[in-house]
């Protein structure tokens, strides 16, 4: 086992960067999901914010997946579905970095996070993660904010001009 060198004290300031990375993309993802939902279903969307705000994010896709399903042509809604499932995947990733303990590493640009387990057994890891790595996973959770959008954009739902605007009605399934 190769041993780590750790500095006590806060992390770097590159770090908690990089970390606030992720709470800031993640937060703007979950308002997109918000937006997508609000604009499948023909509300407002100021109106279904006080709804959303009370849906685990978990719910949101699922919601968001089965509306894809309900009333887009197969291929927008396939493709949707599929976002939504790497969204979640990387929600794994966005927990573990938000919820982690962390240490600082030897240099300002990596630290430990330290990983355990208690289900039925006890059962620890503490990788060394870059801040590079953690900035890589927030430009993808970034990237799937701007598929969504783009999805919205291309069903008429969304005028990057004006993106509070209510669309006039929901999309038609049979629009193929």
């Amino acid at each position: 086992m190769t041993p780590r060198t750790v500095r006590l004290g806060p992390l770097s300031v590159k770090m908690y960067c990089a970390i606030g990375m992720i709470a800031v993309s993640w937060a703007q993802l979950e308002d997109m999901v918000s937006l997508c939902i609000s604009r499948l279903l023909g509300t407002e969307h100021t109106d279904f914010l006080p709804i959303a705000s009370n849906m685990q994010i978990k719910a949101r896709f699922d919601a968001l997946k089965t509306l894809a399903t309900l009333r887009l042509p197969p291929d927008e809604a396939k493709a949707l579905v599929a976002q939504c499932d790497e969204a979640l995947e990387l929600g794994r990733e966005r927990n573990k970095i938000l919820h982690g303990s962390w240490i600082q590493g030897e240099t300002d640009d990596v630290a430990i996070r330290l990983n355990y387990r208690a289900h039925g057994r006890v059962s620890a890891n503490a990788p060394v993660i870059s801040a590079r790595e953690i900035a890589e996973i927030s430009d993808r959770i970034t990237m799937l904010t701007e598929g969504f959008a783009q999805t919205l954009q291309r069903l008429g739902l969304l005028d990057p001009r004006n993106p509070m605007r209510t669309p006039v009605k929901p999309p038609d399934k049979a629009a193929d």
